[in-house]
């Protein structure tokens, strides 16, 4: 379990109460962390590693067969790996950048199967969230405590850094931190979702139930009917019972949203 940075003590996820999978947030306690391939922004944990040519010695990639071999099969023992590396290094391919670059398709396809990822935010009253992701303000936004939702799932949590540019990863990298640079950079553009997120590995599109304890605070969209908000009270008022709950409403003098307890 890692922390990278300090992380707020309660973060959130916006859901589409009009969506079966999304309802089963609150009436099944189920969190779903998605792969890359699921997400909507395509250059997210798609950040290619970059490298010089005059860097393909046979020291760096020994040591890189070395790491792809450990993801491969863990269970192998560092002779095993030894031995594996030196006889796939025999050919000469190794040494040809072309063979890196049509590789880095199989290492996002890797990334693909063994990353899960649960994306939440610091924000509760964002009014872009609320429109993307709840349908227009019709759905729901659920506050978790971290430590009790990053001790469930385990991995890494941390923040989004959001740049202009591309970081540079190399391709030669033994600090291990090349696959966090991957999956934790994303376009300035994105930046208005002050996105946390839980990076698990061996969990894409994996389930998981979390205890009702883990949930802190439950705010409604202002556009839900009163009936869709009974529905949902009623549901999260018998669960958690230690939440607060909110609906969310529009201020009259500023372009914002209030966010109301509701008694």
């Amino acid at each position: 379990m890692e922390y990278l940075g300090d992380i707020p003590d309660i973060l959130y996820k916006y859901r589409d109460w009009s969506d079966d999978y999304h309802k089963k947030v609150i009436t099944e306690n189920q969190l779903f962390l998605s792969s890359r391939r699921r997400f909507n922004d395509p250059f997210d944990s798609s950040i290619p590693y970059r490298y010089d040519e005059n860097e393909l010695t046979p020291e760096n990639i020994f040591l890189k067969l070395r790491e792809i071999e450990k993801k491969i099969d863990p269970s192998l023992s560092e002779n095993e790996i030894i031995n594996r590396c030196y006889e796939i290094q025999k050919n000469d391919r190794f040494t040809s950048g072309a063979y890196w670059k049509d590789n880095y398709e199989k290492y996002l396809n890797d990334i693909d199967v063994r990353f899960g990822i649960l994306s939440l935010t610091a924000k509760r009253d964002n009014l872009l969230m609320w429109s993307h992701y709840t349908n227009s303000h019709k759905g729901y936004c659920i506050g978790f405590d971290k430590k009790i939702l990053f001790e469930l799932i385990e991995g890494t949590l941390g923040k989004i850094n959001y740049e202009k540019k591309m970081p540079y990863i190399p391709l030669f990298d033994d600090t291990g931190l090349g696959a966090n640079n991957i999956l934790f950079t994303k376009s300035k553009d994105w930046e208005y979702e002050d996105e946390y997120r839980i990076k698990k590995h061996f969990a894409a599109d994996k389930v998981y139930i979390f205890p009702n304890e883990a949930v802190k605070e439950v705010i409604l969209g202002m556009k839900l009917t009163e009936e869709e908000k009974d529905d949902i009270l009623k549901i999260i008022k018998s669960k958690f019972l230690n939440a607060k709950f909110y609906e969310s409403t529009m201020d009259l003098s500023e372009f914002k949203l209030n966010i109301i307890p509701i008694l």
